[in-house]
């Protein structure tokens, strides 16, 4: 019985300075090369329109299965010319670039991983926002990179500024 109670003490003891020690120094996820797409700054203020434009980029989630108590995960998210779709089993949400204040980066922390995803929060005009993960989306990286080649410094329609992980949750 002695031994018994020895052996869970010493496993309970490793368990708990394995997790006191990550809560104090956790590790580092990977660098990121965030960006942030401000629209109210530009030149020139985006054309307001209703139609979506051509088809450049989908970026799908990487579970099979999304939990209907996610509300803020999405299924799907496609790059259109004028806009963003997202969508969420059978529904889908349009948001046009023109009702878009701000994209903002953040990173987001796992269990013992301080930066371990990254995400972008889009903020609207009308003070609503929603948020896209990288833990979520497949190819996020890629969906911002082909979102900041519609706005060109060329265009003043919005500002592009690269961010070195500016934002944390």
């Amino acid at each position: 019985m002695a031994i018994d109670k020895l052996i869970y003490l010493a496993i309970l003891s490793v368990v708990g300075v394995f997790v006191f020690r990550k809560m104090i120094n956790p590790s580092r996820g990977p660098r990121y090369h965030l960006k942030t797409i401000l629209f109210a700054m530009g030149v020139k203020e985006i054309p307001k329109t209703t139609e979506l434009g051509g088809h450049i980029f989908t970026s799908k989630a990487k579970r099979k299965w999304i939990l209907p108590w996610e509300f803020d995960v999405w299924e799907q998210v496609d790059l259109f010319e004028n806009g963003i779709v997202l969508k969420r089993y059978k529904k889908e949400k349009s948001i046009f670039f023109h009702e878009l204040y701000a994209i903002e980066p953040l990173l987001l922390h796992s269990l013992f991983v301080k930066g371990k995803y990254f995400g972008y929060v889009f903020e609207c005009k009308d003070k609503s926002n929603f948020i896209l993960n990288s833990r979520d989306l497949c190819d996020l990286d890629i969906f911002i990179n082909e979102l900041c080649s519609l706005f060109p410094s060329e265009k003043g329609e919005a500002v592009v500024m690269d961010v070195d992980k500016k934002s944390e949750i």
